[in-house]
This record gives C-alpha cells, structure tokens and sequence, in this order.
C-alpha cells in the first residue's frame, strides 16, 4: 500500500463489512503504519418461530430469535497478516414451526473455515438458534483463537429470545442488557375459545424507544398486526458524528388472530445480530411467521 506524501488514508482506520452470504469472503488489506488492530465481530441472529394454528384448540405465539454473542480482539499489527479474510454471519431465516440458526463471523488468514488453523478470530463459539429459536450465541475463550497469547479478548454470550405467548397469556418481552443487541420478543397466542393474549415488546432504554408487538385480530379472515421491526441507531456507518452510541435490537412480536379464518401477525425483523420477533397465533390455516434474525457485522479500526 502506498502512502503519497506519508499522509494516512482515513478512510482505512475504520471499516465497516457487512454480511455478504454463506460464501461471501471480504479482503482486509492492513494499513501501513499501524500499532494495534481492533477487531469487533458480531454474528448473525437467530430467526423467530412462527405462531400456531388449529382454532379448535389453544394455539401459541412463536418464541422470538436469540442474538449473537460479541467478540471485542486488540491485537498488535505485528501479529497478523498484511491481508486478512472476512466472513460475516447471516441472520436466520424467518421461521414457521422453527426459526432459522444465524452463523458466526469470522478473521481468517486464508478464506477457509474447515481447519481451525485459518481461523484467527470469530464471533463466537457457538450460533444463535443452533438447537431452538431462543437459544443465544456463545461467546469466545483463550482456547478458541490462535492468537491468544498476543491479544486482549472481551467476549459476551448473546440475550435468550422471549418466549412465544400461551393461549391467552402475555409473550415474553425483552429487556436490553449490558451489551449493544438483543433478542427477539415473543408472538400472542390464543386460547381454545378465542381469546387471544399480549405480543412481546422490546423494551425501551435510555433515550432508545418502546418497540410494541403486533395487534390482534378478531375479524373473520382478518389478518393480525406485525410486530415492531428492530432498532438500529446506525442505520448506516457513514460520517463521523453519530448522536448515539451503538446499539441494536431485535423484533417485537406478531399479534394474533383469534377468528378460524383469521392469519396471524408477522414477527418483527431484527437488526444486526438480533433476533427476530416470534409469529402470531392463527386459525385454522395461517399462523404468522417470525422475523427474520439480524445479519452479522465486522467492525476494524486501527491506531
């Protein structure tokens, strides 16, 4: 890389790369005159469970998507490769009876993923949503990396999502932790005779808002509202002054629909790394489906 007139290119002390699909492999080029490189991977968010049907009897709301674990690594430039490969995790996809595992992000000296040996960093040890919906990435130890013994680590297990509303009692909601994403909120169900619960929120922090779950609906062939999708505070990453710290969150519930002919409330979407919002309780035929789980992100800057 060249340097004209030994002046430093700004733009390549902080970079922000987005998921690009299971095979979308991204090259990092290091900057010249660097001391240490900050790495912040977050991976993709579990998808939320769609609600349930069959009006003759109780149906729930689904269960809304856990979130990806975060990984903080400060490594001295010396220690890694001028060229790194990226692969950001996607966010799972949108469920019916089960929501989609998001996948992990990865640093790798080579763009390969099948020995640990290329692996020189990734967002966690385990995926959001790997055996069911609620369940939240793991984060990272010493272990799981090469470069242990020359980095600082900080590394946090994702939020369980909220758990899907049964018959006609309220959806789990969530409540924002100490780190920057969430889980996903639960769906309403319904009970045998029609009546139908509460839709999980994602609770509001500090200066960050309420996000309300889905409506319900009780029209014949009427259709429940979707829930709330997720909060970003960086919709993108451009432009040095940002009013908020960072912070995402994961979808709000589907509300549901208590006529035989009714459709269930769709889960709200998350953002990065989030989960999505659980489904709606249904009829007879069409229960909502649940958001769909945040993409992942790779943040580097360099000092």
């Amino acid at each position: 890389m060249i340097d004209f007139f030994n002046i430093n290119d700004n733009t390549l002390r902080n970079q922000v790369f987005y998921s690009n699909g299971s095979s979308g492999w991204q090259i990092w080029n290091k900057p010249s005159n660097c001391n240490l490189i900050n790495f912040y991977l977050i991976g993709g968010g579990a998808g939320g469970q769609g609600g349930q049907i069959n009006a003759a009897s109780t149906r729930n709301g689904g269960a809304g998507g856990g979130s990806s674990s975060i990984t903080y690594i400060t490594v001295p430039s010396f220690a890694i490769p001028d060229t790194l490969y990226l692969l950001v995790g996607s966010g799972g996809a949108s469920g019916g009876v089960q929501g989609g595992a998001g996948s992990l992000s990865y640093v790798c000296s080579i763009p390969d993923i099948t020995s640990p040996y290329n692996i020189l960093m990734k967002s966690g040890s385990a995926v959001a949503g790997a055996s069911v919906t609620t369940t939240a990435g793991l984060g990272i130890t010493s272990s799981d990396i090469i470069l242990s013994v020359a980095v600082f680590i900080s590394s946090y297990d994702g939020q369980t999502g909220g758990a899907g509303g049964v018959s006609s009692g309220t959806a789990g909601p969530i409540t924002p932790l100490n780190i920057p994403i969430t889980a996903g909120a639960g769906g309403a169900g319904c009970s045998s005779v029609g009546t139908p619960g509460t839709s999980g929120v994602i609770l509001g922090v500090l200066d960050f808002p309420l996000l309300s779950g889905g409506i319900n609906n009780a029209s014949a062939g009427g259709t429940a509202g979707s829930g709330n999708n997720g909060y970003s505070t960086r919709e993108n990453f451009i432009g040095p002054n940002f009013k908020y710290p960072l912070f995402f969150t994961g979808g709000a519930g589907g509300g549901a629909a208590s006529a035989t002919t009714g459709i269930g409330g769709k889960g709200g979407d998350a953002q990065y790394g989030c989960g999505g919002g659980g489904g709606g309780a249904g009829g007879n035929t069409t229960a909502g489906i649940g958001g769909k789980g945040g993409d992942g992100l790779i943040i580097i800057t360099v000092n």
